[in-house]
């Protein structure tokens, strides 16, 4: 369960980044996080991770304050030393944190990574680098997982393969964030999804309440009805 409680962070006295976010979410769900550059998305997701200090409130995560509790995450851009090959990499990994052998080896062989472990990190490709950040962020058991736009340079396959790892951590009780800004994957995926704007969260809802009230099947259409008929109204 993670908890957020009237959470701000600012940079500088004039640049309000997040505005008194307020909310809970259970364990066992997939949450996505979405909205437009700017929107205090990535920023918010850094305070979760502890990246950034917050200006005012505080996170809580499976009753556990920030520095203490259990993350796995996968940023959209994975930096790894380039000047090392993947298989020192994936050693320092497994000497950082216990992995869980079973899950480990599962990941290893999903992800076909044999025939690079003998290639440095700076050769590789972007979607390669992807796969190692996979290999790392599910190989031991988390609390909560923060993944940063998932599928953005994942072929199909792999693609597939992460969709199909966050249900799984889902059904083993952990909770899922992640943020993107392909809609349908908020579709598929989503229990439940925050819209921020402009620092603060207009929408949070379940994909399905959220299409049923709007009387639309996708949730790209219902959030463009939401945005021409009930927010700018407000301006």
């Amino acid at each position: 369960m993670i908890e957020v409680k009237n959470l701000s962070i600012n940079y500088g006295t004039n640049n309000i980044a997040v505005n008194n976010v307020s909310f809970s979410i259970e364990s066992g769900n997939i949450v996505s996080i979405i909205g437009p550059n700017g929107s205090g998305k990535s920023s918010l997701i850094k305070g979760i991770l502890g990246l950034v200090r917050a200006s005012k409130g505080n996170i809580i995560v499976s009753g556990k304050t920030e520095n203490s509790y259990n993350i796995g995450y996968m940023p959209q851009t994975p930096r790894f030393p380039t000047n090392i090959k993947v298989r020192e990499l994936i050693s320092f990994f497994k000497k950082l944190e216990e992995v869980d052998k079973n899950r480990f080896e599962k990941l290893y062989s999903l992800l076909e990574l044999k025939h690079h472990m003998d290639k440095k990190i700076g050769s590789l490709s972007g979607g390669t680098k992807q796969k190692i950040s996979i290999l790392q962020c599910f190989s031991a058991k988390k609390d909560l997982y923060v993944i940063d736009e998932p599928t953005a340079s994942l072929d199909p396959y792999i693609s597939n393969l992460l969709k199909k790892l966050l249900i799984e951590q889902k059904n083993q009780g952990s909770l899922v964030l992640f943020s993107t800004h392909i809609l349908s994957e908020v579709q598929e995926l989503a229990d439940r999804f925050l819209l921020l704007s402009e620092g603060t969260i207009l929408i949070d809802d379940t994909p399905k309440h959220f299409l049923e009230k709007n009387n639309k099947k996708s949730i790209d259409e219902a959030l463009m009805n939401f945005w021409n008929k009930e927010y700018k109204t407000k301006l």
